[in-house]
């Protein structure tokens, strides 16, 4: 790169480490995802297996792929025990976004095309919110990012060692892979690019490490009972298994359902980050120009990029739709803003040059503008949030719900006796704060079946909080029909109101309750007579990665 390249890369570099400094907060993610990555990164350190240490058996982990638990890992070793350092890993994946989408683009449209369309993705409000949360979305875009350009860069006849460049190609598209599942577009489009350009040794060696590392990834979920990604994408709602799986019919609905959604709400409110009735012609308007520069640029010969775009976006349309959002567009925004800007210079190059730098920048001022408006509104949020958690409880952030759960959690972790375990809405985010063990909400209304899973599964408590609104959808149509069923144990306070109780669940031969309308005091041996001695733990750290798990 020549000196100016240099000097417009480290721009967007440090445009995005400011603004993304700046919307930096050391709040946990409510997600149960968050914690589910930090609970198998401590068992990868800890173990030396990649197990679901919050699940009484400790089964082997399929759904997650291990490259993003294995970063965290790494920053674990360095002895990061808290919420905010382990998320540098996500930071700097975010840093990448911008310097990567810089490179790729550079190759194709030159420095200014790629300055421009940079900063764009570099604001874009997704881009900067996933990038404080410990998931791994910021760290796949950056591997599919980083694959695309190498790839790209390989085929060049100007390029030094074209070999080397496909080599490390073909290890960031298994990287993108093994950090998440739905890489296996990139995969698929990498196939079909080796094919169109004949690289019969190239598809070969990226075949057997593809096929040899995915098998065995695939015999290892075999074996251990297949993972739930399968099973999950046939029903209606995951979240609902009661109503039942999706006939052909009802798929084709879900793939117009989430097309709508994607071109009128998440793609363009994932760029400029605000609401409002003019999201939706954003959309429209974006998402038209990006088909028309990407079916321009695949009539000259598809790309890596070119083919990429329509396998990702198939397998969006084809998600459960109470999954879509803008988390599973951001591999999109960089090729949908780099081709509505290409499809811009098309339409407009009959023009005088100023005239036409004039319209490109009122283009780039349409989508800017908004943009910087909501990191403003962020940034603001996010200072709040780091004044309130000043006090050294990242927690604090979130609402008197999620506090008051977070709470039991420490409380379970300190007071219940070893191998118990708890019925709960979040059990990864409950494990990773207590140290004890926890099962799922069973998903029914039934109350045999409920208590049937929670009995099967060992577990003696059952967690009734207010997080959302799922505890309350399930849970009270049980308490109403089992109340001799259970006992009660303790609760917490928020507001004048039971923000969240701890249940006992009784064994089948109990019976018998405490007055009418109350729940009997659970016997004493469900609580320990002293709380545990362990460890403090430190301002914004994770219990379990201070106390560990095997005390539990």
């Amino acid at each position: 790169m020549n000196r100016k390249s240099v000097l417009l890369l480290a721009g967007v570099v440090g445009i995005q480490l400011f603004l993304s400094a700046r919307v930096f907060t050391p709040a946990p993610h409510t997600g149960g995802d968050n914690a589910g990555y930090v609970a198998l990164a401590h068992s990868i350190l800890d173990r030396g297996a990649y197990l679901e240490l919050w699940t009484p058996g400790e089964p082997q982990h399929t759904k997650y792929p291990p490259v993003f638990p294995l970063l965290l890992a790494g920053a674990m070793a360095l002895g990061v025990k808290g919420w905010a350092g382990l998320k540098a890993v996500p930071f700097v994946s975010t840093l990448l976004v911008g310097a990567l989408s810089f490179l790729w683009i550079r190759g194709r449209k030159g420095d200014a095309v790629a300055a421009s369309v940079a900063l764009l993705v570099v604001l874009a409000d997704a881009v900067l919110y996933y990038s404080r949360w410990i998931l791994s979305d910021p760290t796949f875009l950056a591997f599919t990012l980083g694959a695309l350009w190498t790839l790209e860069m390989g085929e060049k006849e100007e390029t030094d060692n074209p070999g080397l460049w496909l080599l490390a190609g073909f290890v960031l598209v298994l990287l993108a892979y093994f950090t998440r599942s739905a890489g296996l577009p990139l995969v698929v489009a990498t196939v079909l690019w080796l094919i169109l350009r004949r690289g019969w040794g190239g598809l070969a060696i990226f075949s057997a490490a593809f096929l040899g590392s995915a098998g065995l990834w695939w015999w290892r979920g075999l074996e251990a009972g297949g993972s739930s990604y399968a099973a999950e994408f046939w029903l209606l709602d995951p979240y609902r298994p009661e109503l039942g799986r999706v006939g052909v019919t009802g798929l084709l609905g879900r793939m117009w359902g989430n097309l709508l959604a994607y071109v009128t709400n998440f793609i363009p409110e994932g760029i400029v980050g605000l609401e409002g009735s003019l999201l939706p012609i954003l959309g429209v308007g974006l998402t038209s120009l990006a088909l028309l520069g990407w079916a321009r640029s695949f009539r000259k010969g598809p790309g890596l990029g070119e083919l990429f775009l329509p396998l990702y976006l198939g397998l969006m349309l084809l998600w459960p739709e109470v999954w879509s959002g803008d988390r599973f567009a951001l591999p999109l925004f960089p090729l949908l803003l780099f081709y509505a800007v290409s499809a811009l210079l098309w339409v407009f190059q009959g023009l005088k040059p100023a005239l036409r730098t004039a319209i490109l920048a009122g283009g780039f001022l349409l989508v800017a503008v908004p943009s910087l408006e909501s990191w403003a509104e962020e940034a603001e949020a996010a200072g709040t949030c780091r004044a309130m958690s000043k006090g050294g409880d990242p927690w604090s952030c979130h609402g008197p719900n999620v506090q008051g759960y977070v709470q039991m959690a420490g409380w379970a972790g300190a007071n219940l006796p070893v191998g118990s375990v708890v019925v709960a809405r979040k059990p990864r985010i409950f494990f990773v704060q207590s140290s004890v063990k926890a099962l799922s909400l069973p998903l029914t209304t039934d109350p045999d079946e409920f208590l049937g899973l929670a009995r099967e599964g060992g577990s003696r408590y059952l967690m009734v909080d207010r997080w959302d609104g799922l505890t309350a959808y399930y849970v009270p149509p049980i308490l109403r029909a089992r109340p001799g069923s259970f006992c009660y144990v303790t609760g917490l306070e928020s507001g004048g109101q039971v923000a969240v109780q701890l249940l006992g669940i009784r064994s089948q031969g109990e019976v018998g309750g405490g007055e009418e309308g109350t729940l009997p005091r659970c016997p004493p041996e469900m609580i320990m007579s002293r709380p545990w001695p362990r460890e403090p733990v430190g301002p914004g750290e994770i219990p379990l990665l201070v106390w560990g798990h095997r005390t539990r």
